[in-house]
């Protein structure tokens, strides 16, 4: 078993460690699928769908490291915290955070089985839909890598058991975005109503109508990351999408139905919402920014999201503090609502709301033909009804939103700047997500950060650098990729991040 481990890499070993947030195999295992390769076969692609589609918001520090404490820390929806203060809002580097959600998907298994979930899965009849969302699965996943990184491993990566390929090239970000768009149509082409039933999805209960939305949402996502820079690109697939069909309404909601499972546990299949257990982990001590409130107003989502502070007031953290440094301390300040971080917690991964303020922008910037003051209170209005999933309809004041929409009307010369500000909201929790969007869109403004912390001289990081464990299991490419971002430096920018 040991001789087998050292042999591979990270990228390569297939799917041997199945569900690997929640799941270690035994040697034994481990000794059947170095003598026997049908042995892969007998893990149900049922089941190893579930596992990925559980990874994508499972896994614990993954969560913490890149999702809250850099995502929410630099894009300043929270604050406060030690980790989120220190790292993530005054832009201060460590490498074990810079790499988490790298190591979590090249090293924790989400990359080697949803490729091999492609694999395993493609050209077989019985399997047409499940390898579809697969296709769809791998888009998702290797999107939030790239847009962190640039440069990653992607079309040699996962492939060591099926081709021998141990030390994946670093493809260049314009070519993985090309391919996503070949991969969506693949994707769209061949999942049909009525034929395979696909079994163990967790997303959509094998609903292909859902599915087929979620392929054209993903893809108007993908068209408006690289919209400054191939816009023509992105007119063609931002039609594509709508022609297709993108979601219609929340209930389209691409989100994990995570169970109360603590991460980690052997045998579990939901595992329990990481985000929630990493907000945990900085001891819930995480707070609303200065940022935020201000940009919120009078939005209903602030009760929904925050508790008012012990003075009746809803109060929000300068980015540049601690919150042991505010007046009275961190319990002085409003903090989130317990339901947000409980074990069961739903993860928003793509919304309606996103998609009519992804469109609201496309239409403002002629590439996408629609009524943007509809389409920008469209995505308000549901980025404020889909947090119902987090309790119940009590937490939505429909009088409330009324009055709010009203007040909801695009300025004139700030169109671009109150859309953006629009999609960073909506984004709330969805760090990684947000700070990528953020970077594409320049919006909201934020407190300049000037704490002493900063390793940046509160300049917000542009991309993560690659881990320095790169160095040593994939050299040669390592060192190429590098080079290209000024010595793999985290101020330098990625592909489509042109402004």
């Amino acid at each position: 078993m040991k001789k087998y481990i050292v042999q591979l890499t990270k990228y390569t070993l297939g799917a041997i460690v199945l569900l690997s947030t929640t799941n270690c195999a035994d040697d034994e295992l481990f000794r059947e699928t170095n003598t026997n390769p049908e042995s892969f076969v007998t893990i149900a692609p049922s089941a190893q769908l579930t596992g990925v589609e559980a990874s994508f918001s499972g896994a614990i520090f993954e969560q913490w490291r890149a999702n809250l404490i850099y995502g929410e820390g630099f894009i300043q929806h929270l604050g406060a915290a030690w980790a989120t203060a220190t790292f993530g809002s005054f832009y201060a580097s460590s490498t074990e955070y810079q790499g988490a959600l790298w190591n979590a998907n090249y090293g924790g298994g989400l990359i080697r089985n949803v490729i091999d979930l492609n694999e395993r899965t493609n050209g077989k009849a019985e399997f047409t839909n499940l390898n579809a969302v697969a296709k769809t699965l791998k888009v998702m996943a290797f999107q939030r890598l790239t847009d962190l990184y640039g440069d990653v491993p992607y079309s040699e990566a996962g492939l060591g058991y099926y081709q021998n390929i141990f030390y994946p090239k670093y493809d260049s970000q314009k070519d993985i975005y090309t391919d996503f768009f070949k991969v969506l149509d693949e994707a769209y082409s061949q999942i049909q109503s009525g034929t395979d039933p696909i079994k163990g999805d967790i997303f959509y209960a094998g609903d292909v109508s859902k599915w087929k939305k979620m392929i054209s949402s993903l893809r108007l996502r993908c068209a408006m990351r690289i919209s400054k820079v191939d816009p023509a690109l992105a007119k063609e697939q931002i039609q594509k999408a709508v022609a297709n069909g993108i979601f219609t309404s929340n209930d389209d909601n691409c989100y994990m139905k995570h169970d109360a499972t603590l991460p980690e546990t052997v045998g579990a299949v939901n595992n329990g919402n990481g985000l929630s257990h990493a907000l945990k982990g900085n001891e819930l001590t995480d707070r609303p920014t200065t940022t935020l409130f201000d940009a919120l107003g009078d939005d209903p989502r602030k009760k929904i999201w925050f508790l008012p502070a012990p003075n009746g007031n809803y109060v929000a953290i300068n980015p540049n503090m601690y919150g042991y440094n505010f007046p009275g301390g961190g319990g002085n300040i409003s903090r989130l609502q317990p339901y947000l971080y409980e074990n069961s917690a739903p993860y928003l991964h793509l919304t309606y709301s996103e998609t009519q303020l992804l469109l609201a922008e496309a239409s403002f910037r002629n590439l996408y033909t629609g009524d943007t003051k509809n389409l920008y209170k469209k995505g308000i209005e549901a980025g404020i009804r889909q947090w119902v999933i987090f309790k119940d309809a009590s937490i939505i004041d429909n009088n409330a939103i009324t009055a709010f929409l009203a007040t909801k009307n695009l300025t004139s010369g700030k169109e671009l700047e109150e859309i953006a500000t629009q999609q960073w909201l909506t984004l709330f929790l969805n760090g990684m997500e947000a700070y990528s969007n953020h970077r594409r869109t320049n919006f909201p403004v934020l407190v300049k950060i000037t704490n002493v912390g900063s390793t940046t001289n509160g300049v917000m990081p542009t991309r993560m650098p690659y881990p320095p464990e790169e160095s040593t299991s994939n050299k040669e490419n390592y060192l190429a990729a590098g080079a290209k971002y000024n010595n793999n430096s985290w101020l330098a920018k990625v592909w489509w991040d042109v402004d």
